[in-house]
């Protein structure tokens, strides 16, 4: 990839997803592979899925319609769900279906069937490790608390949803915030859930349902909230989100 990509998801059509197996899937829009994978997902009404688990972890950003998992409940808009890597689940689409992004962090999602893969040792054991398999939050019902900058300067608040593995936030740019050049040490993913932004020059103006994936270690900016602001989920893929001004810490990517 370069440096960053802009993906807008209109831009992008539906195909079955294939399982290697012949079992029954649904319909996919594959926005991004790389790092990691990202696609739109369409589960039909009244789908389900047996028992199976994935070789990395994935976090579910819910759109439209229920989703299901057996032992967890039901998801809907507002809700995102991770499940770590090797962990099993059955899950199904409510009555009129669901619509979710589904990111995998570290390479593409394969569906490993449970009575056809068995989980390797070695995941087994590093899954044990990891506390519970799988998570979920609400953003309607998680607190802003204040993003702490080391150098004291002005920030956003934000709503964390997973401060471990994966690491997830949500933000709510005013529309007089700016924020100046900068960058992180991770590949991170942002999420346009509503309004629009602008995070260089160089790129175009992002808008709600677009998705942009940036190199760790890349600087990029002035970052610009739209006229009525935005909000955005931003994940980080391999540590956790850090915020480094570019004329304090040395980006290690240049242009």
């Amino acid at each position: 990839m370069s440096n960053w990509e802009h993906i807008s998801t209109k831009d992008f059509g539906w195909n079955l997803f294939e399982d290697k197996n012949g079992r029954e899937t649904n319909q996919v829009r594959t926005l991004y592979e790389g790092n990691q994978y990202i696609w739109e997902v369409s589960l039909k009404a009244n789908y389900k899925a047996e028992s199976h688990w994935h070789p990395y972890d994935i976090i579910q950003i819910f759109l439209e319609g229920e989703f299901k998992s057996e032992g967890e409940g039901s998801f809907y808009p507002g809700d995102i769900r991770w499940v770590k890597a090797g962990q099993s689940t059955i899950e199904s689409g409510g009555s009129e279906g669901s619509r979710f992004y589904l990111i995998a962090l570290g390479g593409n999602i394969p569906l490993m069937w449970d009575d056809l893969y068995e989980v390797p040792e070695d995941l087994k054991k590093t899954l044990q490790g990891r506390g519970s398999g799988v998570g979920k939050a609400n953003i309607n019902k998680l607190p802003f608390i204040p993003f702490e900058d080391e150098y004291g300067r002005p920030t956003q608040p934000v709503q964390v949803i997973c401060n471990e593995s994966p690491h997830i936030v949500r933000t709510t740019f005013d529309p007089t915030y700016t924020a100046s050049d900068h960058w992180h040490k991770h590949d991170t993913m942002y999420f346009i859930m509503d309004g629009e932004m602008s995070f260089s020059d160089d790129e175009p103006i992002y808008k709600k349902g677009d998705v942009r994936v940036v190199k760790g270690g890349y600087s990029y900016g002035p970052e610009k909230p739209g006229k009525e602001g935005v909000t955005f989920i931003l994940i980080s893929n391999g540590g956790p989100i850090d915020l480094n001004w570019s004329d304090i810490k040395k980006p290690p990517l240049v242009n």
